[in-house]
């Protein structure tokens, strides 16, 4: 069944902005009215300039994130009770400093362009375009911006930002992530994307399945869990399904071969023939395990 891509989202920016070791909380609660703000990351000196080269090189030292996937696009309601969040959360700060709209900033990042918000009331919210394509700011008392996933470059600054793109732009981010073996933004595409955008993301499985791209561990496992949340397109993903299983093969076998020139010296070539011969894991997975008891290759079922 698809997978809850809301709560992924918010366990991805968990990770990132600790892995840059940088305070932050989700489903922050601030009352039982406004609910609770997706991300809250909290910035120090030494945070802030952990980040100026990345896509949250805005930040000061209370900042709210805000995530719209494309069921739950972003409409005027929805963006008050954003704001009403983000001053319910400065309430909260014991320090008077940090209750400060000045030293708090907002960040929506949206699947879908809010053309409510940014098109027919831009006269009143003033959101306007930045230098960067895809983010809008309004200088409000607290600095507020709206990312459009769809209008971002794809550029290495914007991954953290583009794992909520879609269509051609989130094709073109997957391809890359991809080519890179960017194994976490791989794993979180599989995850979330085929719920937001099935055609895309099963166009772009396709196209890794016939490049052949390097399979890491992480990414073998995103894909076999993809596979079996998504039966029904099995057959589009044969391909890769035969690479993953060729490569689990050859390991095999290298470890079968390794151990048995391990104990029993260098094989010959007709042996060779022999294991290669063999194309079922499991009888793979057997064998390995005789040999690891086996005194002599007759043991094992091998001359």
């Amino acid at each position: 069944m698809p997978r809850d891509y809301d709560s992924a989202y918010k366990a991805f920016y968990e990770r990132l902005f600790r892995r840059w070791q940088i305070p932050v909380e989700t489903q922050v609660e601030v009352s039982r009215r406004a609910k609770s703000i997706d991300v809250v990351i909290k910035c120090q000196a030494q945070h802030l300039q952990r980040l100026k080269a990345t896509a949250f090189w805005f930040f000061r030292l209370i900042n709210s994130l805000e995530l719209k996937s494309p069921e739950d696009p972003l409409n005027l309601a929805d963006y008050m009770t954003i704001i009403s969040r983000a001053y319910g959360l400065l309430a909260k700060q014991e320090n008077e400093a940090e209750q400060l709209p000045t030293n708090a900033t907002i960040t929506i990042v949206c699947s879908v362009r809010p053309d409510k918000i940014l098109e027919d009331l831009k006269s009143e919210l003033r959101f306007l375009p930045t230098e960067e394509p895809g983010i809008y700011k309004s200088e409000q008392q607290i600095e507020q911006r709206i990312v459009v996933a769809t209008e971002l470059e794809v550029i290495e600054k914007n991954y953290p930002l583009l794992i909520l793109a879609k269509g051609e732009k989130l094709l073109e981010f997957f391809e890359e992530v991809v080519m890179k073996g960017l194994t976490e933004y791989v794993e979180i595409l599989l995850e979330v994307g085929v719920s937001i955008d099935p055609e895309t993301m099963i166009e772009g499985v396709r196209r890794m399945s016939e490049r052949h791209h390097e399979l890491t561990p992480g990414l073998k496992r995103a894909l076999e869990s993809w596979f079996e949340d998504y039966p029904q397109h099995i057959h589009e993903m044969a391909p890769i399904r035969r690479v993953i299983e060729e490569r689990e093969r050859n390991a095999k076998h290298e470890a079968l071969q390794l151990l048995l020139e391990s104990k029993f010296g260098t094989l010959s070539e007709e042996l060779v023939s022999q294991l290669e011969a063999v194309r079922d894991v499991d009888e793979l997975t057997r064998l390995y395990k005789l040999a690891l008891q086996a005194q002599t290759l007759a043991d094992i079922g091998l001359e």
